[in-house]
């Protein structure tokens, strides 16, 4: 019943000493190449690494490599009340990552984005 932060937990509860690369299901337009400069930016130092959205002025929590010790904060916010990953980035040491195209964080959640996608696909 968390959605995504739920996900996030149990992928942690399984291997807490790993890191995760969470990417979310409705994102036609993300591409191998995103992934590369997501995986080569990689801070393991920080919390997380993730990708800033420009449309939204925040980081952009469903496409981020969270580092194993991310899993005892993400546990501390959900104890607080909080199961949204964007709080749990905005309010810790992460490392954002400017995307000079940043159309690949479009995401597709009704027909009418849906067929925006694919249309920019089919170009």
């Amino acid at each position: 019943g968390l959605g995504p932060y739920g996900g996030i937990l149990s992928a942690f509860r399984e291997f807490p000493n790993n890191a995760w690369l969470t990417v979310a299901c409705d994102l036609p337009l993300l591409n191998t190449e995103s992934i590369a400069i997501l995986v080569n930016g990689r801070n393991s130092s920080k919390l997380a690494t993730c990708f800033h959205n420009p449309n939204t002025k925040f980081p952009e929590p469903l496409i981020t490599i969270w580092e194993p010790r991310a899993y005892s904060v993400l546990l501390e916010f959900l104890s607080q009340g909080y199961s949204c990953a964007r709080k749990v980035l905005i309010n810790s040491e992460v490392k954002e990552i400017h995307l000079k195209d940043h159309k690949v964080l479009d995401n597709a959640n009704d027909p009418e984005s849906y067929q925006k996608a694919i249309q920019f696909l089919k170009k």
